[in-house]
């Protein structure tokens, strides 16, 4: 089975469920199906998580990371299929057999207990003794900044504070693996870069894996090794935020990601170290790394970043270039995202500086000419 630095590597997310070679991750998910009645949650995945790394999982609502989630902690049964840990296979392991707690979304405090009992509520269940539980307890709430909060009411928190006493109840019981639903949704923005910086500066120091689901691209990028885009039950990509960013393995994980334009595109010759596509917005030359894998007559998506992207009133300045018309915009900040769409419906993602875009005057429902280097985007056979 293809570990996640062999699908980092191949750069194709589809792990191959036919090897059978010996897996030796610290945790292995292998040939996972499962199903609820008629409907299918997840399917035939496979995946190798790393001991002491952070691995962030993301996909649409109902692409089945939840449930893998839950079938790791043992809230799910499996289907079919194996998880194993450390080469022993977990399947039928309780929930408390497993050591993998879950930090939930909505946390899951207990409001009738203190914040001292809420941590210790895992020693309780482990059968630890009073006087260690609250040493613990009152250590882990230390390390989390949470000193002279131990007797205070879970009401009397703010949303950082409780989502620090859920993670504090976890990490007491000293877990080699922790497993994240969403732990960071219910937070306004500003508490929740906070916390993600929290997050990464844990897992570094305590050496824990990390199994971390999320919709939100920001805090899978900013915090994960590996990111894992799953799509109906399926695994489409694993790699580096890196990797997946600026080369994604297809086009669901293009669109899924954003900021991409895609063209669809037929190779039609290559000359001098440069493949012709054609598509119905036009020709376009790629000089990228992939084309040497390509041969004349592919079905190939042209994947352009936004920022690889310029565009003027009048004729463009690169090679590539396309016709285009001004749908929307997007103010981010000091970036404005803008939105094209070509005469042959075609959307196309702008991303410019705001002082740029100042200078451009460009409005809503001009016509302008979207321009890009050979060498830019990425190729991907489809």
């Amino acid at each position: 089975m293809n570990s996640l630095t062999d699908i980092t590597a191949a750069r194709t997310g589809a792990p191959n469920p036919g090897d059978k070679r010996m897996s030796h991750a610290h945790i292995s998910l292998q040939n996972i199906h499962k199903s609820y009645g008629e409907a299918l949650a997840v399917d035939r995945l496979d995946l190798d998580i790393e001991e002491g790394k952070f691995i962030a999982i993301m996909g649409p609502s109902g692409c089945g990371k939840s449930t893998m989630l839950r079938m790791l902690a043992g809230l799910e049964d499996v289907t079919s299929g194996d998880i194993m840990r450390e080469g022993q296979r977990i399947n039928d392991l309780a929930i408390w057999e497993r050591d993998m707690p879950m930090v939930w979304q909505s946390l899951a405090l207990f409001p009738f207990l203190t914040v001292r009992e809420n941590v210790e509520f895992g020693l309780r269940m482990k059968g630890v003794g009073g006087a260690e539980r609250r040493s613990r307890a009152l250590e882990w709430l230390g390390k989390l900044g949470l000193e002279g909060y131990a007797n205070r009411g879970i009401d009397q928190l703010s949303g950082g504070q409780r989502q620090r006493v859920a993670l504090a109840r976890c990490l007491v019981t000293e877990p080699s693996v922790l497993l994240l639903d969403e732990p960071l949704s219910a937070l306004d923005a500003h508490l929740s870069v906070q916390m993600q910086g929290e997050l990464k500066r844990l897992q570094r120091e305590l050496g824990i894996t990390f199994v971390y689901v999320t919709h939100s691209h920001s805090e899978a990028f900013s915090m994960a090794d590996t990111v894992v885009i799953m799509n109906q039950g399926r695994i489409e990509q694993a790699g580096s935020p890196e990797d997946i960013y600026l080369r994604p393995a297809t086009p669901f994980v293009a669109r899924f990601l954003g900021g991409s334009s895609i063209f669809d595109c037929k190779t039609r010759r290559r000359k001098n170290g440069e493949l012709t596509l054609e598509s119905t917005d036009g020709s376009f030359s790629y000089t990228g790394p992939e084309l040497v894998e390509q041969d004349e007559g592919d079905e190939v998506s042209l994947i352009v970043r936004a920022d690889q992207i310029s565009i003027a009133p009048g004729a463009g300045w690169a090679e590539n270039e396309v016709s285009a018309r001004v749908v929307g915009e997007e103010f981010v900040g000091a970036l404005v995202n803008l939105r094209l769409e070509t005469a042959a419906g075609t959307p196309i993602t702008v991303q410019l500086q705001q002082r740029d875009m100042q200078a451009l005057d460009i409005e809503v429902g001009a016509s302008v000419t979207a321009s890009w280097h050979p060498e830019d985007g990425h190729i991907i056979k489809t």
